[in-house]
């Protein structure tokens, strides 16, 4: 076994297996790229260490995130302080999100997670994740999603104002897809 260190990536080469690389990157073949050309069957694997090698390695992230890191001691952002901001923004988000008068089967929030429990980002369960994020777009609200969840993240440089002017955003949103759905928008919770 060898172990190969690049900036900060690490990644261990084992010499003697006849197991196949779960994720081998793009670059894994290179050693044979001549070998089998347009052969059916398997992805092919070069025989020793080359076997687990990746893809190319860009370490121009870790320059940013020192510069970052600069950033954040020379204006006194600590962990516990920046902590302490996303928590209070996720609960401008949450409480805001909870007075919307919207169906769960159009845009839900898990409340049985409490709010220290979150990461970066208040998540909201609906199938429309992807038109919501572009309705938000248009409103001058950036926001992303995965799958069925659209995500809403705070960032310490914003005013709990522009929280809550993004969740009336989210407000007109939902209430312009809850029109095309043909649906009624129910009783506040």
């Amino acid at each position: 076994m060898r172990l190969c260190v690049v900036s900060g990536c690490m990644r261990i080469a084992v010499t003697a297996h006849r197991r196949r690389p779960v994720d081998a990157g793009l670059c894994a073949e290179d050693g044979q790229l001549g070998e089998g050309a347009g052969r059916r069957g398997p992805v092919g694997y070069p025989d020793g260490a080359q076997r687990c090698a990746g893809a190319t390695y860009d370490p121009v992230s870790h320059y940013r995130a020192a510069r970052v890191l600069g950033f954040f001691a020379d204006h006194g952002l600590t962990p516990a302080l920046l902590r302490d901001a996303y928590q209070h923004q996720l609960g401008v988000l949450a409480r805001g999100v909870d007075t919307l008068d919207v169906p769960d089967e159009v845009l839900a929030r898990d409340r049985d997670v409490p709010l220290a429990a979150l990461g970066g980002f208040l998540a909201l369960r609906t199938p429309h994740a992807g038109w919501l994020t572009r309705a938000l777009a248009t409103r001058g609200v950036h926001a992303d999603w995965r799958g069925d969840v659209l995500r809403l993240g705070p960032a310490p440089y914003l005013a709990d104002a522009q929280l809550e002017a993004a969740v009336a955003a989210l407000g007109d949103a939902v209430g312009e897809l809850v029109g095309r759905l043909g649906g009624r928008r129910r009783a506040s919770r």
